[in-house]
């Protein structure tokens, strides 16, 4: 039984297109996510440290392209689709604001009365109406099973989230037979992308907070699951950086081969009992190691997300964000015309709801760099 994602089944796209004749509509996804402005930003927006702070940490971009290559090599050897996977991978962080989820934590306090910010919720409004490449729509036309993997890629939307349903009603319905159902798992294929950016941020977050001289070697050491496969003593020799290096390679082999273990097991078991495989939970660690993978967040979240260091960077990106929201807010007509002029922001019934919006999507979309020199113009201005 084939379990990937067939293109040439695919639900299609709310604009209708002429076919490509060299390249799915899941090969033109991942090529029009590849090449929008959104993608680009990525390059200076934070993964853990601010994106202006040191060229060798990693930035959503360089972050994404990690996750990509781990879900297309978990794609390929569970015979998935790749591209679909890609697309997913490629796509997942294209919402986040600047300086990473401190923004995030920071614009859903200001924006709780509209129902609060959310990076998930803000790629699927990137890729379906604030990118604009093309003459006749809103935002990149993606295809449906994109969007769904998108929007669903960390797994079902719960039904106490009411934003997403009417949104994706208002913008995206093909019609009742093609409607997303967002109380069941996405596909295949954006569950390994979700899982490759677990992967991805545990181990090279790792390698980060080591360069940063925040997770020293005796840390790293008594770590769960990341010290038990730390070589303090290599047989040649070589700094405890190249321990870190290994030890983070180890780390992603033995998660990348467990989950592909684990889940070629599920999918075996699962096409014994039902020949319907869509939105099912079956791409997933073995308990043992799902377990590690909690116990290793939690350790990160306490002595690197929530590190001295990092909490001084936090309170700063805290100070910009509630600066720059206050400035446009107050003085919207400062926001770019791409924004006031975008149709979406008309169907809001009051002008506070369409201020809350467009304040939030715009600086949702500015990268470190933008925030912070914005930040400096209005202090000058202020004084």
């Amino acid at each position: 039984m084939n379990i990937a994602a067939n293109p040439k089944k695919s639900l299609g796209r709310v604009h209708q297109e002429e076919p490509c004749s060299i390249r799915s509509i899941f090969q033109r996804d991942r090529d029009r996510i590849i090449h929008s402005k959104s993608f680009r930003k990525l390059q200076n927006k934070s993964q853990v440290f601010f994106s202006t702070t040191n060229d060798i940490f990693r930035t959503r971009l360089t972050h994404t392209i990690e996750v990509s290559q781990i879900a297309r090599t978990i794609a390929n050897e569970l015979g998935l689709n790749i591209d679909l996977c890609e697309t997913v991978a490629l796509a997942h962080d294209l919402g986040h604001p600047p300086f990473g989820h401190t923004g995030e934590e920071r614009l859903n306090g200001l924006m709780r009365e509209i129902g609060g910010f959310d990076h998930n919720f803000q790629t699927l409004k990137v890729v379906t109406i604030l990118e604009r490449q093309y003459y006749n729509f809103y935002g990149l036309n993606l295809c449906f099973e994109s969007l769904d993997g998108i929007v669903k890629h960390n797994g079902p939307i719960s039904d106490q989230n009411k934003i997403i349903p009417v949104f994706w009603d208002e913008n995206i319905s093909l019609g009742d037979r093609k409607r997303v159902h967002l109380n069941l798992f996405p596909s295949l294929e954006a569950q390994v992308a979700s899982l490759s950016d677990d992967i991805a941020y545990c181990a090279h977050d790792i390698a980060d907070g080591y360069e940063a001289g925040i997770l020293s070697l005796v840390k790293l050491k008594s770590s769960p699951f990341f010290g038990e496969l730390l070589v303090l003593d290599q047989p040649l020799g070589g700094s405890a950086s190249l321990s870190v290096a290994h030890g983070c390679r180890k780390l992603i082999r033995h998660l990348v081969n467990d989950l592909i273990c684990h889940s070629r097991l599920n999918i075996k078991n699962f096409q014994k009992n039902t020949a319907n495989i869509n939105m099912s939970n079956l791409i997933n660690f073995s308990p043992e190691t799902g377990k590690k993978v909690v116990e290793l967040k939690k350790y990160l979240f306490k002595n690197l997300y929530r590190s001295k260091e990092i909490n001084c960077m936090r309170r700063q990106a805290e100070e910009v964000v509630d600066a720059l929201f206050k400035y446009f807010f107050n003085g919207f007509d400062s926001i770019p015309v791409s924004f006031l002029e975008n149709k979406y922001y008309s169907r809001f019934k009051t002008t506070r709801q369409r201020k809350l919006n467009l304040v939030g999507d715009f600086i949702a979309s500015m990268t470190d760099k933008e925030a912070l020199e914005m930040y400096d113009k209005i202090r000058i201005k202020s004084k």
